[in-house]
């Protein structure tokens, strides 16, 4: 497959949705596409505000790392601020 770029800022409110419900599927998998929120509030404020991209790393990270981001941990910390520096 190509690269290619989505701008979600022209996608419909339904494609939206759809999207979302489909990254929601993918949290805890390789598949996460940085869309869906996959942390607890303790992060809320942190994560929300970061890329796609950062969104990512982060996910790939607590992955490979074992790395819950449900309950508040100072591995997660650890890795948020590894990404968003």
């Amino acid at each position: 497959m190509s690269d290619f770029t989505l701008n979600l800022n022209t996608a419909t409110p339904q494609a939206i949705a759809e999207i979302m419900e489909m990254d929601n599927k993918f949290i805890g998998t390789m598949n996460y596409l940085g869309l869906a929120y996959f942390w607890s509030h303790e992060y809320k404020h942190t994560l929300r505000d970061a890329t796609i991209s950062q969104r990512k790393r982060i996910h790939r990270k607590g992955l490979e790392r074992k790395v819950s981001f449900l309950i508040p941990n100072q591995q997660a910390w650890d890795i948020i601020k590894e990404v968003i520096k």
